[in-house]
Order: structure tokens, then C-alpha cells, then sequence
């Protein structure tokens, strides 16, 4: 398993030196890859603290990133289908090309109608929009002289150079049994996203037969929130998550036992607690097959680099020592 950090590119933290420096710190602790969100119009949802709309590009903030790394791997988580195929073939590229491949392509469907209304984009077509997204730049990073026609895109004889160094893997993203349909057909893997325990199992054995069906070994990348302190209750206080995922409650499962009104019942979509709590978190998804996990520590921004220290520091030699293949 390798591990990954959401950077505060959002929000009233995402100023140079917090997302500059903050790279480069990512790096020195030993993680292994750095995300970004995507929003064209963002409004802090009902899940997100404050109300600043401030949301820096995330190709833009990744290809500093890559600049200013030498190891880690960059990633969106996910990118909403607000680009042309055309374009963002030729951005990831490029990205790929000036960063020696180290780049990962998660993409999703977008929920936010204004944003996709503002951008050119049919919400109630956007399911077909992003699968020939993922259609055309496959093909763009592959070949030459590429000729395309679908319902919503076309291309005559396209050619972009240069191509990327290696295989740029495409991850779809998201909790809902589309998703998972989406990503077993079309895509290298899954980002699960926000998605509590039995949810998420319920769409494992969905994706799988997906999979299995189209011949394909699926990549599996978890981005749960993660909220860590020294001390339990200092990690807990506040925490309201019946408010915080009211708003996604509609893709996930009903529960056997009941509603989602105690932490526990969330438990998957949110881990809150000591390290000890947090290795547990993340042994969830590494006993379920997963092979990378994303630290979301968006609501405590304010505290990024001591929180990652304190993850570097008594999360990852536990759980690396556990997950690790028997002839490491």
C-alpha cells in the first residue's frame, strides 16, 4: 500500500506557502503522492468548515508540485468533465512529459449543475460526456493521427506530442453504483471517495464483477477524512458528521442496523481519533484490497504540516510494517 496527501489547495489555507512548502514536506516525510480536488465554481459544502471560496486550478497547483518534487506522484481526486478531451489530453501530457510520468488521471462525473451549466456542459448528458473524455485521451496518448466521433465529441486526425513516457492510469471517482460501473468498464480504478464501511463493500463486490467482466485489475485509491491528534478527544471535538454527509447520504447503502447517527456508523467515510485510531483506518482498507490511501485532512488545514508530521511519525511505520508483502 502506498499513501498519499490531499493538499489545501481550498479554502482560507491555500496560499503559496502552505501549498509550495507543504509539497515539499509531503515528500520528506516519505509520503508517496500529492492530490488534488476539482471545482470550476466552488461553494464550501455543507462536509467543508468556512466559507471562503478560494480554489486554486489543480493542473496548475500539480505542475508546481512536480516542479518542486522529485519523487512523489501527483494526482487529481477528481477532476469534474468541465475541459475538452482535446485539452486535457494535451495538459497531462505535458504535466506527465515535465514530471518524468509521475502523474495520475482521477476523473468523475461532477454533481454541481451550476458549474457544469457555466462550463458548456449538459448536466443530464455529463455520464456520457466523461466516458468519452476517457475514450479520447487514451487514444490521443497512444496514437497519432486520432479520428473520434461520439455524441458529444469529435476529432479529425488529431496528433499530440509528446506523448507521456509511460501509461498515464485513469481512476474514476465516486460512491455510487455508477461509479463502479463506470470505472470496472472503462477505467484502471476506482477512487472511493466519501463512503462508509458497508457501502463500500456492497460496491467492491459490484466493481469486481465489472471488472471481471471486461478483464481488467482494478487500482483501488480511498480518500476518507481523516481528523488526528495526540489526544482523542481533541480530534473528536466539534465533530457533527450527520451535518457534515447529510448531503451524500442518497449514494450510500441503508444500514442493517439503523440510520447514520453515531461516529461509528460513519465510520469509513470519516476516521477521528489518535494514531492508534488512524492505523486502524487504514488497515479497514488495506484488509479490503486497497493499494493506495489519501490522508483528507481538510479540516484541519490550519494544523497541516503538525498533523502530517504526526502521521509520518506514528501511522505510517505501523501500517507500511503491516501491509507489506512477505518477502519485503
Amino acid at each position: 500500500m502506498t499513501f498519499g496527501v490531499l493538499m489545501p489547495h481550498f479554502g482560507a489555507h491555500a496560499g503559496p506557502a502552505r501549498v509550495l512548502e507543504g509539497a515539499g514536506h509531503v515528500e520528506r516525510l516519505g509520503f508517496d503522492a500529492a492530490w488534488c480536488r476539482d471545482h470550476l465554481l466552488w461553494h464550501p459544502h455543507g462536509h467543508e468548515a468556512g466559507g471562503d471560496v478560494t480554489f486554486l486550478e489543480p493542473l496548475v497547483t500539480l505542475s508546481a508540485i512536480g516542479a518542486l518534487t522529485k519523487r512523489i506522484v501527483v494526482g487529481t481526486s477528481v477532476l469534474i468533465p468541465v475541459r475538452s478531451p482535446l485539452r486535457l489530453a494535451q495538459e497531462y501530457a505535458t504535466l506527465a512529459h515535465l514530471t518524468g510520468g509521475r502523474v495520475i488521471l482521477g476523473i468523475g462525473a461532477g454533481h454541481e449543475v451550476d458549474e457544469l451549466v457555466a462550463a458548456g456542459v449538459d448536466p443530464a448528458r455529463r455520464r456520457q460526456t466523461v466516458t468519452e473524455t476517457v475514450e479520447i485521451v487514451r487514444r490521443l496518448w497512444a496514437d497519432d493521427h486520432v479520428t473520434y466521433a461520439g455524441e458529444i465529441f469529435s476529432i479529425d486526425d488529431v496528433t499530440i506530442r509528446p506523448k507521456p513516457p509511460a501509461s498515464i492510469p485513469i481512476l474514476f471517482g465516486g460512491p455510487s453504483r455508477y461509479a463502479v460501473r463506470l470505472a470496472g468498464q472503462h477505467c484502471d480504478g476506482w477512487i472511493a471517495g466519501i463512503i462508509p464501511l458497508d457501502t463500500l463493500d456492497a460496491r467492491l463486490a459490484e466493481l469486481r464483477d465489472h471488472a471481471a467482466a471486461a478483464g481488467r485489475r482494478m487500482f483501488l485509491s480511498a480518500v476518507p477524512r481523516i481528523r488526528i491528534a495526540r489526544d482523542r478527544a481533541r480530534a473528536r471535538a466539534g465533530l457533527d458528521p450527520t451535518r457534515m454527509f447529510h448531503e451524500f447520504l442518497g449514494n450510500w447503502e441503508a444500514r442493517p442496523s439503523g440510520g447514520f447517527e453515531t461516529l461509528e456508523d460513519f465510520r469509513g467515510a470519516i476516521f477521528a481519533g489518535e494514531p492508534g485510531d488512524i492505523v486502524g483506518a487504514v488497515m479497514e482498507y488495506a484488509g479490503r484490497g486497497f493499494d493506495h490511501f489519501v490522508f483528507d485532512l481538510r479540516d484541519q488545514f490550519d494544523r497541516f504540516e503538525e498533523s502530517l508530521e504526526l502521521i509520518a511519525e506514528r501511522v505510517l511505520p505501523e501500517v507500511r510494517a503491516a501491509t507489506a508483502a512477505p518477502s519485503a
